[in-house]
């Protein structure tokens, strides 16, 4: 992530309330998970496609580290305070 990108990060994130950073943080974590650039590779997408995945996944981590960082400079619980208060549940 370039560092205009971060500090527009920042900056946008200092103006949501606690929970809306929380919300989006959460969204973050979970546009974060998985790739897609495994199967890219294995259906052979072009090379300049794949990087550009590889660049985007990067983003979405940074993004979600970002916002957890913030999280935490707030004082802001999360995961095991939600789990706590059943908001979040392993059971499906």
């Amino acid at each position: 992530m370039k560092r205009l990108e971060k500090n527009s990060l920042v900056k946008w994130a200092n103006t949501l309330s606690d929970k809306e950073l929380k919300d989006k943080y959460y969204a973050a974590v979970y546009d974060s998970l998985g790739s897609q650039t495994d199967e890219m590779y294995e259906l052979g997408y072009d090379m300049r496609d794949i990087k550009e995945q590889e660049e985007y996944e990067k983003y979405l981590c940074e993004k979600a580290d970002i916002l957890e960082n913030i999280c935490v400079e707030r004082g802001i619980g999360i995961w095991d305070e939600d789990e706590e208060r059943g908001v979040i549940t392993n059971e499906e």
